[in-house]
């Protein structure tokens, strides 16, 4: 299987070229990068982290800052395959990573080898779902221990070639850290050995959000023309779900003043969320382009990194992907740590832990569909009390919740040779 996997690759590689979110990096994804303060020949500890996306850094950065506490020597190299991920990893992880540079591309075997044999990594560690067959091979091969991080696995697809698939990737892993109980479960009954699998939690609890004070949001507010209306904030939206966000927004101010915030899950897609907004009378303006004087409607991030500082702003945050049946949703973490009342739609099985604990203390409000988003949204923008109760609800099980990074740390350490 990986024979056929390796030809088809080799293959057809030279088509990313062409590949328009690929174009300008394919150098750097080659291996020609710069090592930067990295130093692959120190006797520290060389950690090699495959982030892939905005998702896994914000997953990953508390691991990080965790192992850093443990062996404050230790280099880290983060690796991505987005420039999403790229530009949340600037932003989050700053100077405690030694190497930030693009995941090898397509897992190319040749791509593989050169960025094990410059690096030299001691532990290789990947997030959330994403394996890897030839750079795991390759690391089992030189005897550099797998990790994977906050795993999860769902069963649901996992028939024929998949599942075969899939039972070869996890062979290759030497311990794969659960982020629940649940998940521990799903593993053994794919047949993974309970002698592999632990459990730490969803490191994304342990996210490290900065407190602003009240003058510090006004200043914010008014520099994006915010001005003193209701603000509703939608992030990690993706192709449709603006659409009803907009359409709700219209009928929302038939009742009140309410503006929208929307954070396209990919920025390049500004523009047509700008388009969509306008052919429903609504003003547009982009959030690079936002003055104290704006008169917007409707903003519309187009920078990376923003996402958390909106939250910040929002009465209600309403959660990208949660409208869409082939996403599932998105990180609530980050808005659920700021205090904020989350609304999320139908489709959410890529955040069930996330989910099932705000249920439980009814710190998250869920609509079936679209249609019903609008009444919710009154309803919530319509009672300062309940939409506080809900924040307070979920700020207050999100922080139960931390120590997963730290034991994180524990269990992917315990791999190295004493």
């Amino acid at each position: 299987m990986l024979a056929l996997w390796n030809i088809i690759i080799t293959l057809c590689w030279p088509l990313l070229y062409f590949y328009r979110p690929f174009r300008g990096t394919i150098g750097k994804r080659l291996g020609g990068f710069d090592l930067g303060s990295y130093n692959p020949g120190a006797a520290e500890l060389k950690v090699l982290i495959n982030a892939v996306s905005a998702g896994e850094v914000a997953a990953a950065a508390p691991f990080i800052r965790e192992l850093l506490r443990a062996r404050p020597q230790a280099q880290v190299v983060v690796l991505t395959t987005t420039d999403s991920g790229q530009a949340m990893a600037r932003e989050k992880l700053g100077s405690m990573i030694s190497l930030l540079a693009y995941f090898p591309l397509a897992d190319l075997p040749f791509v593989v080898r050169r960025y094990l044999e410059r690096l030299k990594p001691d532990l290789y560690v990947t997030l959330e779902a994403e394996l890897w067959p030839n750079i795991m091979n390759a690391c089992q091969r030189r005897g550099i221990p797998v990790a994977q991080l906050n795993a999860r696995i769902y069963l649901h697809n996992k028939a024929g070639w998949r599942g075969r698939l899939h039972r070869r990737l996890y062979a290759l892993t030497d311990r794969i850290v659960c982020q629940s109980e649940q998940q521990r479960e799903n593993f053994i009954a794919f047949g993974v050995s309970a002698d592999k699998l632990v459990v730490s939690g969803n490191t994304k609890f342990d996210i490290a959000v900065e407190e602003w004070d009240g003058e510090r949001l006004a200043e914010r507010r008014r520099r994006y023309g915010a001005g003193a209306g209701r603000l509703l904030v939608a992030g990690s939206t993706h192709e449709g779900e603006e659409e009803l966000l907009l359409d709700a927004l219209k009928r929302l101010r038939n009742y009140q003043r309410v503006k929208l915030i929307v954070a396209p899950r990919h920025i390049e897609r500004a523009e047509e969320v700008m388009q969509l907004s306008r052919e429903r009378g609504l003003t547009a303006e982009l959030l690079s382009n936002a003055r104290t004087d704006s008169p917007w409607d409707v903003l519309v991030v187009d920078s990376y990194g923003l996402l958390v500082d909106c939250y910040r702003l929002a009465d209600v945050v309403v959660m990208g992907g949660t409208f869409h049946p082939k996403v599932g949703g998105h990180n609530l973490l980050e808005a659920t740590a700021l205090g904020q009342p989350v609304l999320v739609g139908p489709h959410t099985f890529s955040i069930t832990a996330q989910l099932a604990m705000l249920r439980a203390v009814d710190g998250v409000l869920e609509v079936p569909d679209g249609e019903a988003l609008t009444a919710e949204l009154k309803r919530l923008l319509g009672d300062d009390a309940l939409g506080r109760q809900i924040g307070r609800a979920a700020r207050q099980a999100t922080e139960a919740n931390r120590g997963a990074a730290e034991r994180a740390v524990k269990y992917v350490l315990e791999l190295l040779p004493r």
